[in-house]
């Protein structure tokens, strides 16, 4: 049995997210529409990936289907509240020092005489944010905290249960070719989910954008 998307629905899918491209968002203070528009970035990005990942590299696909959602989610809890949307760009600053003081101890680790000048200035400066964010202290946000939130933890659950078997290299990489026939099935519902998943994102921002404001 053939596994595909068919042309048709490749090329309605193609042309939806061409639409996601070419939306201009209104109808929001310009701290909401900044947000939004890095979130619009952000799914035709990861969409991009998926379509690559579909004709040419299971692995991509699932990287980006799994991405996809969790932009649905970011979206979706961002848009529930205004604190929340404030909390997901202060965000930037905890992510971000969490990655550089990682990437610092894994340097001093491969080479303890390193120096780590230009990096510690990036982590105080970092700090410095957070601080006046209010996020000192704080972890990162768990996504599979925000998907409670916003009700779709089961879709979570199993996304993430598939797409890590793909994108890690388990016994089953090991010995399988991504040109083999097994993987053709998994390329059809991870293209499916993905889009499904930035189209969902997507509505969310039009129908958030649509309502009127108090």
């Amino acid at each position: 049995m053939a596994y595909q998307v068919s042309e048709a629905d490749l090329y309605i899918t193609d042309q939806a997210f061409e639409e996601i491209k070419k939306y201009d968002p209104t109808g929001a203070d310009d701290f909401t529409l900044g947000l939004i528009s890095v979130m619009l970035i952000a799914i035709n990005r990861e969409y991009e990936q998926l379509r690559l990942g579909y004709d040419k590299n299971t692995v991509l696909e699932a990287w980006a289907c799994r991405n996809l959602l969790e932009i649905a989610i970011f979206v979706k809890w961002a848009l529930l509240l205004d604190a929340n949307a404030k909390r997901l760009t202060a965000d930037v600053a905890v992510d971000g020092t969490e990655l550089f003081e990682s990437m610092r101890t894994w340097l001093v680790y491969q080479e303890p005489s390193v120096n780590t000048t230009e990096i510690d200035e990036t982590i105080r400066l970092g700090q410095v944010r957070r601080k006046l964010e209010g996020t000192t202290g704080e972890s990162h946000l768990e996504v599979s905290a925000l998907a409670k939130v916003v009700g779709i933890t089961e879709d979570y659950k199993h996304t993430m249960k598939l797409c890590s078997k793909l994108v890690h290299v388990t016994a089953w990489p090991l010995f399988h070719r991504d040109d083999e026939d097994e993987y053709a099935a998994f390329r059809v519902i991870l293209f499916q989910s993905g889009a499904r998943y930035g189209l969902d994102a997507y509505n969310t921002i039009r129908d958030y954008l649509s309502k009127p404001k108090p």
